[in-house]
């Protein structure tokens, strides 16, 4: 994700309902950025899923689709189903883990949904 992108999610996660572009762009307060780039970057940000719009009357707001948390994780999930073991990558990143309370949480949830 550029600058941009990241900067425009950032901006949507604060508002508390969702916002016009031209809403957005006051918020934003760029001087150098133009309303046709910030709705290129709004399309984009839909096209990865990772902005709503909402169709309100004849206008439309846009709204971020998920917490950064939420986001995240989907993240996660694409990029583990593109990899072609994915028992390895997930080996890979919790060895990675150095944190002995993130690894008694991922202990406590694997505990939580272990399945039969």
């Amino acid at each position: 994700m550029g600058d941009l992108e990241a900067a425009v999610l950032q901006q949507l996660w604060n508002e508390p309902q969702p916002v016009t572009g031209r809403e957005l762009l006051e918020r934003l307060a760029r001087p150098s950025l133009g309303y046709t780039t910030l709705m290129t970057v709004l399309k984009r940000l839909v096209d990865k899923q990772l902005v709503e719009r909402v169709s309100e009357g004849r206008s439309i707001r846009y709204r971020a689709a998920g917490d950064l948390d939420e986001l995240t994780a989907q993240a996660i999930e694409g990029l583990l189903s593109s990899a072609q073991d994915r028992q390895a990558v997930l080996a890979h990143l919790i060895e990675s883990v150095d944190d002995p309370a993130l690894v008694a949480e991922l202990r406590a949830v694997l505990d939580r949904t272990d399945r039969p």
